[in-house]
């Protein structure tokens, strides 16, 4: 056999035995390229020696690969802690109340099974909309039903809360559901529905390097969805806060608020020192920038006095967009 023949075939079985002791892939490793080197070192042409400028060639490339596998290393590490920070992060907002964009809706239904509670929905459509109707649908996407909610306009937030029955006027199981809005112009032409969800987060996790904060009711959002983080949950303690309003004698205090740009609708809710939700007003109307004051009656939706205690307010806007925009409150000497 040749020494060329010698060199061939050593380099073949390095190779075949390279790839056969890596990981599995057919990447090749730094050990691997050093091990192809060595042997072609080994049977290389006495008489006829590796050229010094392909040596260095191949010491650049190994160099190279080396360095490059430290670098993904090093990149996959900083990912791994970057995640681990973000969930720890994250943590702050357990026991706290957000808001974000969202498709899920919960139902829990009473001891007797004649009626229950839902999360609500607020959703705005991007034009002004002939007709919309959302569809419930469970956990295997299956049709639950579907209700009619006549027409919308354009920067007009509203919220749907579902009464817990399926196409049957039966009350469903206790479970989370996914709404599915469709909003079609007096063109037939569909048009986007912007929807938003609420609740107090009592978990975080990360799957599939996607972070996502767990509400109490069971519903989840991804941590890069949330719009804003709303309040703690006190109900056991004082409220603090300007988006606090306190109801004396049947009377409630003013609250401040603050609209960083100009809009074409404004919301607001009412919820308890639990946080549940008392009252709402989608008809605010249109804003431009500044700072305006809001005088609640005390009263819930049903239009009954509510009892004297803490209350928090929460508004939203919908800018020219079509995009719903959070709004702060802010203390007195805040012009």
């Amino acid at each position: 056999m040749s020494t060329t023949s010698a060199l061939d075939s050593a380099y073949s079985n390095a190779l075949g035995s390279a790839i056969s002791s890596s990981t599995g892939g057919s990447d090749l490793g730094k050990e691997e390229f050093l091990q192809l080197l060595v042997t072609q070192f080994q049977y290389q042409d006495p008489l006829n020696p590796m050229e010094d400028k392909e040596f260095i060639a191949q010491l650049a490339q190994f160099s190279s690969l080396e360095q490059n596998m430290q670098m993904n290393e090093n990149l996959e590490n900083l990912l791994s802690l970057q995640q681990q920070q973000t969930v720890i992060g994250a943590a702050n907002y357990i026991g706290k109340t957000v808001s974000a964009r969202g498709y899920g809706i919960s139902w829990e239904p009473n001891s007797t099974g004649t009626g229950g509670k839902a999360s609500t929905v607020d959703w705005a459509t991007g034009e002004d909309a002939a007709s919309v109707t959302v569809n419930i649908l469970d956990s295997s996407g299956s049709l639950v039903n579907t209700y009619d909610l006549g027409a919308s306009t354009a920067g007009s937030i509203n919220t749907f809360k579902w009464d817990g029955k399926n196409s049957m006027g039966s009350f469903v199981n206790k479970g989370v559901y996914t709404v599915s809005f469709v909003a079609k112009t007096e063109a037939g032409k569909t048009t986007f529905v912007d929807t938003q969800v609420s609740g107090v987060v009592n978990g975080v996790s990360n799957y599939n390097g996607v972070q996502y904060v767990r509400l109490e009711d069971g519903r989840t959002a991804t941590l890069d969805n949330i719009r804003e983080v709303v309040a703690a949950d006190e109900a056991t303690e004082e409220l603090t806060g300007p988006d606090v309003i306190n109801v004396t004698d049947g009377k409630a205090t003013v609250v401040r608020y603050y609209v960083p740009q100009e809009i074409r609708g404004c919301s607001v809710t009412i919820t308890d020192a639990k946080g549940e939700e008392v009252y709402k007003n989608s008809d605010l109307g249109v804003h431009s920038e500044g700072t305006f004051e809001y005088e609640w009656d005390a009263k819930d939706s049903e239009g009954n006095g509510v009892e004297d205690g803490q209350y928090r307010a929460q508004f939203f806007g919908i800018d020219a967009d079509n995009n719903m925009v959070a709004i702060e409150c802010v203390p007195e000497d805040v012009n």
